[in-house]
Formats: structure tokens, C-alpha cells, sequence
């Protein structure tokens, strides 16, 4: 008798573990159901705003269209890695981030790309950054850039790295460099023709004579100190030598 009341608890006990599971589970699938259907088919999370953080150059119009986010679209159809992916496409954008403010909102947040200098090719202007990504090429020249002459140019293409295609590292280190000193911004004019004697033109008329491009850090940093000093001093100077040996040679009115 023990034995059977055992055997039919222990059964009762299955039976009823297995209602709880199964109860369990279609409980389960409910809630996945509502859940769904609260996300996907109504409009609380359909994207009612979108915000643009980091644009000066660039219009919040093609920012948006680039990030392939649209209102009334559901916040979690979206693809942020493929949006990304399309931003840095834009010879303008360095890097882009698109984050969900839930519910409704979208916030593209990007870093752009300046202009630092020009390139007079084939009646246009080629615009650069200062690491040389080709960021437009426009018929008119923008006044306080630099204009950049003696490099060899085969059919360069928006959103390509200028340098890299020409493999000179050298050209590369003296413009990054040279805008992180301040230097660039004083520049009219940068003639690489000759590698052995770089040849710069400044705002103020001063004309220098670079050298070859070794040791481009340190020479910067001295002919930003010379600069410093003939300011400071009021003196007026017509050419800064810097390819005469260790010591460099200014050539002022008097001479």
C-alpha cells in the first residue's frame, strides 16, 4: 500500500512539474509576442528625431542622408555599423558614431575633416587635410590656405590618401607637422620640386629655404623659433637659409 501511494505521488508530482514548465513556457512565448509586437508594430519606437553633433562643413541634410536613418523608421531596424559605414564614405568625415536614445531618437555624432592646403591641378584646386586624404576638388581657391606645387599627380580621386598614392612619407611628416606648430597656417606657398631644397613662401612675404626633408621635426621647431625671435625683435627679413649647413643664415633688407 506504501509503496503505491509513493508511486502515485511521485507521478502527481511529474505531472504537475510538468503543467508548471509548460505553463511556464506559453507564458514565456506571450510575453515574446507582446513584446514584439509592442517594438515592431507600434509607433513608440519609430524614430521621431535625429540629431546631428559635430557638422561645420558638411549640412545636417547630407549628414542624415549619409547615415541611411529616416523618421517614422523603427529605432532597432537600423543598422549602426552599416549607417558608420556609409558616413565615412564622405571624403569630409573622419570618424562617426550613431547612438539610440531610446525611444524615439537617433544622435549622429561625427568628426570632420578640415582643409589645410591646395593643389593647383588642371585648371581646379585639389583640397587636402593635414594627413592628405583628398577631401574636394573645386575651381575656385579658397584665400588663407597654402598652395602646394612640385608633386606628380595622376588622376587623383576624392577621399584618397595624396600621399600614400605618392609615397612620400617625407611630404607627409612636414605637413602634419607643420600644422600642429602652427606653421602651416603662415605658409603661402610649399614648392617640393627639388628634393634636395624644399622651397616655402610665408604670409609676410619671408621666403625660406627648407633644405632637403630630413630632420623636419627639429628644423620646424627652429624656424618657428626664428620666426618668434624676428617678431619679438620688429626685423625685416626678406629670406630664412636653412639649407647652408648647421647654422641658418637670415637675410634681412640690410643684409
Amino acid at each position: 500500500m506504501s509503496r503505491r501511494k509513493n508511486t502515485k505521488r511521485k507521478s502527481s508530482n511529474r505531472k504537475r512539474l510538468r503543467r508548471k514548465r509548460l505553463l511556464r513556457f506559453l507564458l514565456f512565448i506571450l510575453v515574446a509576442v507582446l513584446g514584439y509586437l509592442f517594438v515592431f508594430k507600434t509607433d513608440v519606437f519609430h524614430i521621431k528625431n535625429i540629431r546631428v553633433v559635430g557638422n561645420e562643413k558638411l549640412s545636417y541634410e547630407d549628414v542624415v542622408r549619409a547615415s541611411l536613418c529616416t523618421k517614422g523608421e523603427n529605432i532597432f531596424k537600423i543598422s549602426k555599423k552599416i549607417g558608420e559605414e556609409s558616413l565615412n564614405r564622405l571624403s569630409y568625415i573622419k570618424s562617426s558614431k550613431i547612438r539610440r536614445k531610446l525611444p524615439d531618437q537617433i544622435i549622429i555624432e561625427i568628426e570632420e575633416r578640415r582643409e589645410k592646403a591646395i593643389i593647383p591641378y588642371i585648371g581646379s584646386f585639389i583640397y587636402i587635410d593635414q594627413e592628405g586624404y583628398i577631401l574636394d576638388v573645386k575651381e575656385n581657391r579658397k584665400e588663407g590656405l597654402p598652395q602646394i606645387f612640385g608633386l606628380d599627380l595622376k588622376e587623383p580621386k576624392i577621399g584618397e590618401n595624396l600621399f600614400d598614392l605618392l609615397k612620400r612619407k617625407d611630404i607627409s611628416e612636414f605637413i602634419l607637422f607643420s600644422d600642429g606648430s602652427g606653421l602651416l597656417s603662415l605658409m603661402k606657398y610649399i614648392n617640393f620640386s627639388d628634393n634636395k631644397n624644399t622651397i616655402l613662401e610665408l604670409n609676410d612675404g619671408i621666403k625660406v629655404a627648407f633644405g632637403p626633408l630630413d630632420n623636419v621635426k627639429y628644423k620646424l621647431s627652429f624656424l618657428y623659433k626664428i620666426l618668434d625671435d624676428i617678431e619679438k625683435k620688429d626685423i625685416n627679413v626678406k629670406q630664412i637659409l636653412l639649407n647652408k649647413g648647421d647654422n641658418p643664415i637670415v637675410v634681412t633688407d640690410g643684409k
